[in-house]
């Protein structure tokens, strides 16, 4: 049977790095068998790390010791492929099932749906483990929260099954209510969906399945790796965790400050991580000071970690145009607008950058309350302001004006879907024409339909609650968001909103006798009034901004190469480009430090070329991490930009 490995983790702690090297590592070690290595990630980086071309599908890698094959999942094809598989099926139960007829609904399939990525990832892997060609699979998968959703989606898959039981059975109880036979037309689709659902569910609890946990030694990451685990076991996903790999590790500082201490810092994540998981298995994955890049150097760093190796992991850093790059003293943004937003990859430090840019907002306009909220279903807010914030506001920092929260979309889901409930129930039936039309087995179909808390429902109320602050609390919104790939999800889900909203008016029209329909029209009306309002003030220069956030490395600079072309297309303002944790005055004593910085100082100066239209601002790397008023302030108080020298 295959063994499927999930690398999980909060975003940037290595999660694809430790994959890759797994992978080469596995695919080396046992050279007749075949390994795949696959991306679940919306904002795929295995083609990058491995510093190879991007390819569509799976396809076999050359010139590696081994069998092995890459697969970047692309969600909307994957999605596309099995709606054109089930499409007609679909349709014919919610005609079936509904008072909706298949031209009324069919435009909504065609229209790109929340929860894709997570969707056709599972999808993906229930046909690879039905094609049973690879002995063991490695998933680099997204950020936790995203990645908890897609370990759920077997049991969502279950929920909507019977939801699709329930509608598929309306014919058959008009049939025994007033005579006649009715055969059920889905039986072979649904039953083909319960077989796929319980391999799914089956592959994920079965001891060929495991999570590989990459965290690192700073206490954000640690206290992620222990939140995650809760959600993981309080989930109804049974899935064993193998091993948790402690990443970045400094082991031999030197007399290099920052490095010892950085190897103290290893030490006391390795004594937290043994209190906290004390049966589970720890591997160390070293900091060479060096991006971990190429098949080669991944390869290494596998057999480090997951074997007996302990080869050389340096790499000289690309060669530099100019003499030098010059650091100098710049002011922090001072402008505050209406609404912000904080974007890029995993990991690069957006919840400070965010919290820093609430406090400095805060110090420079005394008078300007300022509400700092996190889309990201794996939020660290509560780390940085040192206090535990949730779903409503709270005052952080002992500032009345200042207050952060932390979304709950599928809470709020619930309470959306307990009000339309609450409308469906006064509604039970209704006279036209003389006929008597019962509406109580529609209410079955959207009790259960409410059941399945639906994939992608954290883009869609995530924009509902921005409307809500920006309509409920005065001064300047800023949203700390989930890593790249999701974060796109969620600018976009606007205009989606605009239109799904639109295209269920449309179908509802013809149902506008129908007290329901009536009621859901309203709702839907209101609701796109809301969103064109969002969209103007995401699209005004003076009211919103975009700050992009990232480190000076090979990958995350690819990365937010991507994330601004996408903000172009979506005709938001970047204000600047934060490029965060630099060595500004890296020990030059220091082999491990003057590497880094070496690579560092070259990734900056293509920066100046590439990013000339955006204000680059650095930020410099600091000892300790940033958290509460004192850290933040001192965060806060320099900022800088760089100088080519020719």
């Amino acid at each position: 049977m295959t063994k499927l490995t999930f690398v999980v983790g909060k975003g940037g702690v290595g999660k694809t790095t430790v994959s890759c090297a797994l992978a080469l590592h596995l695919a080396a070690r046992s050279p007749r068998q075949s390994t795949l290595l696959i991306s679940t990630d919306p904002a795929h980086s295995l083609a990058d790390m491995l510093e190879m071309k991007a390819r569509a599908g799976p396809h076999r890698l050359t010139g590696i010791k081994g069998k092995l094959s890459l697969w970047q999942i692309d969600s909307r094809r994957e999605f596309d492929k099995f709606l054109s598989e089930n499409r007609e099926g679909i349709l014919n139960i919610v005609e079936s099932g509904t008072f909706f007829s298949k031209e009324e609904i069919a435009p909504l399939l065609d229209t790109t749906l929340p929860g894709m990525a997570e969707v056709a990832a599972l999808l993906a892997i229930q046909k690879l483990l039905e094609g049973d060609e690879h002995d063991h699979i490695v998933v680099d998968t997204a950020p936790f929260g995203h990645t908890l959703r897609l370990f759920e989606l077997p049991a969502h898959f279950q929920r909507f099954l019977d939801f699709l039981e329930v509608a598929s059975s309306r014919d058959t109880l008009l049939a025994a209510r007033f005579g006649g036979h009715v055969s059920r037309p889905a039986e072979s689709f649904l039953d083909r969906w319960q077989v796929m659902v319980q391999q799914l569910k089956q592959a994920f609890s079965s001891r060929d399945a495991e999570v590989l946990l990459v965290t690192t030694p700073e206490t954000f990451s640690l206290n992620e790796a222990v939140r995650s685990l809760d959600a993981l076991r309080l989930s109804a996903v049974e899935m064993r965790v193998g091993a948790v790999v402690l990443n970045r590790v400094v082991i031999k500082p030197g007399r290099c400050l920052r490095c010892r201490h950085r190897a103290q810092a290893a030490k006391s994540a390795l004594a937290f991580l043994k209190r906290k998981f004390p049966r589970m298995q720890r591997l160390l994955g070293p900091d060479p000071g060096n991006p971990l890049l190429g098949a080669n150097l991944l390869r290494r760093f596998g057999d480090t970690v997951f074997g007996a190796g302990n080869a050389a992991l340096t790499a000289k850093p690309p060669k530099m145009t100019t003499s030098h790059l010059q650091f100098t003293k710049a002011d922090w943004p001072t402008s505050v607008t209406r609404l912000g937003f904080t974007a890029g990859k995993g990991g690069v430090g957006k919840t400070t950058t965010t919290a820093a840019l609430a406090f400095h907002g805060r110090a420079s306009h005394g008078e300007l309350p300022v509400t700092v909220c996190s889309t990201d279903p794996a939020p660290s807010l509560d780390d940085v302001f040192q206090r535990e914030i949730g779903d409503k506001p709270v005052p952080v920092l002992g500032d009345a004006g200042l207050s952060a929260m932390e979304m709950d979309s599928v809470a709020e889901f619930r309470r959306w879907a307990a009000r339309l409930r609450q409308k469906l129930d006064s509604a039970t039936s209704k006279e036209s024409g003389g006929l008597h039309i019962d509406l109580s087995f529609e209410k079955q179909v959207f009790a259960a339909l409410m059941d399945v808390v639906p994939p992608g429902v954290d883009e869609v109320f995530a924009i509902i609650r921005i409307i809500d602050l920006l309509q409920s609390k005065p001064g300047s919104v800023l949203i700390d968001m989930a890593p790249t790939g999701h974060a796109l999800e969620l600018l976009r889900m606007p205009e989606r909103i605009l239109l799904w909203s639109r295209l269920l008016l449309k179908s509802l029209a013809a149902h506008r006798t129908l007290s329901v329909a009536q009621d859901v029209a309203v709702e839907l009306a209101e609701l796109g009034q809301r969103v064109r309002k969002l969209l103007a003030v995401m699209r005004d220069l003076k009211q919103s901004r975009v700050w992009a956030v990232m480190l000076a490395e090979p990958v995350p600079d690819r990365q937010t190469q991507g994330l601004l072309a996408a903000l172009k297309e979506l005709e938001l303002t970047v204000d600047s480009v934060f490029v965060n944790r630099v060595l500004v005055d890296a020990e030059s004593a220091c082999k491990r430090c003057s590497r880094a910085r070496d690579w560092q100082l070259a990734t900056l100066e293509g920066l100046q070329r590439k990013y000339g239209r955006y204000r680059v601002r650095v930020l410099r790397d600091f000892p300790q991490e940033i958290a509460g008023a004192a850290a933040l302030k001192e965060f806060t108080s320099e900022l800088w930009q760089i100088r080519t020298d020719k």
